[in-house]
């Protein structure tokens, strides 16, 4: 069985429905800006950034299907202040 790889339109989309900076969804994925949107332009994932990406992904998708993000207070929090409670609501979840 081959893997399928990730598509990054869906992955841009998740981004921007959460209301996360190319920054901080970078971070999150434990990457620099530039690997993101190499990635976003079809470059090849190192398997080990893959399984970090998509452990992430998954937890993000939780979150927006349990309808715990993004909150109405989150839109008009500044980038940062969403970054920092998104990261509290994800450890809380491990």
């Amino acid at each position: 069985m081959t893997k399928k790889p990730l598509d990054f339109e869906k992955v841009e989309a998740l981004r921007e429905h959460m209301l996360l900076s190319v920054k901080h969804m970078s971070q999150l994925m434990g990457v620099s800006r530039m690997t993101y949107y190499g990635w976003v332009r079809g470059k090849p994932i190192r398997d080990n950034n893959e399984a970090k990406a998509k452990r992430i992904l998954r937890q993000l998708i939780s979150l927006v299907k349990e309808g715990q993000w993004p909150t109405e207070s989150s839109r008009s929090m500044s980038a940062l202040s969403r970054y920092e409670t998104l990261l509290e609501i994800l450890e809380t979840q491990e």
